[in-house]
């Protein structure tokens, strides 16, 4: 997830064999931060005058395990006696570098006894220029803490923010056209990589509750306000999202997922509101922040949605479309070229043989729609093995609190 591919102090040139080269160029692959540079000096260091006669049986094992972790299709290649590239197709981000710094820690302990983290050498290849790899070291650190992080109350995005810009952005209240009084306040989910059990987005749920009767409402009743107080909803969530925006600037950080409603930013003042929301510049939306639209159901215009989605695309990191457990609401979405489709846990009635049939049916119809497929706002961690089975990609604890209790603004 790139945000800066310029060439400055931080970065490091790793020259590159020609076949790798004229591969990456010809590639996405490190546009999408799927490429990284796995180091194995530290094994070099420990064998010193016998690397020459161990680094063949090094090598081999390494080979090995990245045949282990990688798939078929995935380009690896030794680019120096200590170093390999490593080029996934199906993972990007934290996703991709949780595989390097696994494979590495692998190597490491089986080599050296032990991985320790000081010597998880990994960098991102950001850029490829002159047949040499344009590198930015990679935080082990971050990777590690990344992992199954499930915990939105503890979540890596939140504990940078300082209390005193919380507080500008959360909670706040207004008063519908109907004329109920309501309040906003925000959870953050750790959408989890099923298949790699690391964190690879934060995503921002509006929790709306009815003051007079301080009950919560369901996130599809929202669906049913009017267009000025959803578009309320979803401006509020802009800000507040703003207030996290610096934390995903960079390539080893988790995206940002946004829900906002297809009737706001199917309008141009609503993608006005998108690009011109104080902290969220173009350059950020692009690089890291993906939008949900929440109320894409089986009524839909399909020419609308496809026409709002290619603008948010040329907006943003990608666009993920929230649908209900109904196969056709996914029949308009076939040619929208989304990044993920989303299956909310609120949504999910009924018995439990009812829930997982429901699961098990959006991972069937949702195959080969869009790279991503989440279980989001689950109530606990039982269903990520359900979403598993189902064939998803992502799935996500829902808190059942707000991150901020203080008095609406």
């Amino acid at each position: 997830m790139p945000f800066d591919t310029s060439t400055d102090d931080a970065t490091e040139r790793v020259a590159l064999p020609a076949p790798v080269a004229q591969r990456l160029s010809g590639s996405e692959l490190v546009a999408r931060g799927s490429v990284n540079v796995i180091s194995i000096k530290a094994i070099r260091a420990w064998a010193g005058e016998w690397w020459s006669q161990k680094r063949a049986d090094v090598w081999t094992y390494v080979e090995l395990k990245l045949n282990e972790h990688l798939d078929r299709q995935d380009m690896r290649a030794r680019i120096s006696d200590s170093e390999f590239l490593v080029a996934m197709n199906n993972d990007h981000g934290l996703a991709a570098q949780a595989t390097s710094v696994k494979i590495l820690e692998d190597v490491l302990t089986h080599l050296l006894g032990v991985a320790s983290p000081g010597d998880l050498g990994i960098r991102s290849v950001i850029g490829v220029e002159g047949g040499q790899a344009v590198c930015r070291r990679v935080d082990p650190f971050v990777v590690l803490a990344a992992r199954a992080r499930r915990d939105s109350a503890r979540s890596p995005v939140r504990v940078t923010v300082e209390p005193s810009d919380e507080a500008r952005r959360t909670p706040v209240a207004f008063t519908t056209a109907g004329g109920a009084a309501l309040r906003v306040d925000f959870t953050l989910e750790h959408v989890v990589s099923l298949r790699r059990d690391i964190t690879t987005a934060v995503r921002l749920e509006p929790m709306v509750t009815h003051l007079a009767s301080g009950r919560q409402a369901s996130a599809r009743a929202l669906t049913k306000l009017s267009d000025r107080d959803v578009a309320f909803i979803d401006e509020a969530t802009l800000k507040y999202a703003a207030v996290f925006a610096r934390s995903v600037q960079g390539p080893d950080t988790p995206e940002l997922i946004l829900p906002a409603s297809f009737r706001t930013l199917g309008t141009q003042r609503g993608r006005d509101l998108l690009t011109g929301t104080a902290g969220l510049s173009l350059s950020l939306l692009r690089g890291g922040v993906m939008i949900e639209l929440v109320d894409v159901t089986r009524g839909t215009p399909a020419g609308r949605l496809l026409e709002v989605v290619g603008l948010l695309r040329a907006l943003t990191r990608g666009v993920i479309a929230r649908v209900p457990p109904d196969k056709e609401a996914l029949r308009v979405l076939k040619d929208a070229r989304l990044a993920g489709l989303a299956l909310d846990a609120s949504d999910l009635t009924g018995e439990a043989a009812r829930i997982a049939g429901d699961i098990m049916a959006f991972g069937r119809d949702a195959r080969g729609l869009a790279p991503m497929t989440i279980l989001q706002g689950l109530p606990q961690d039982g269903y990520f093995a359900a979403a598993e089975t189902a064939g998803l990609t992502h799935a996500s604890l829902r808190a059942t609190y707000p991150l901020a209790k203080r008095a609406a603004a």
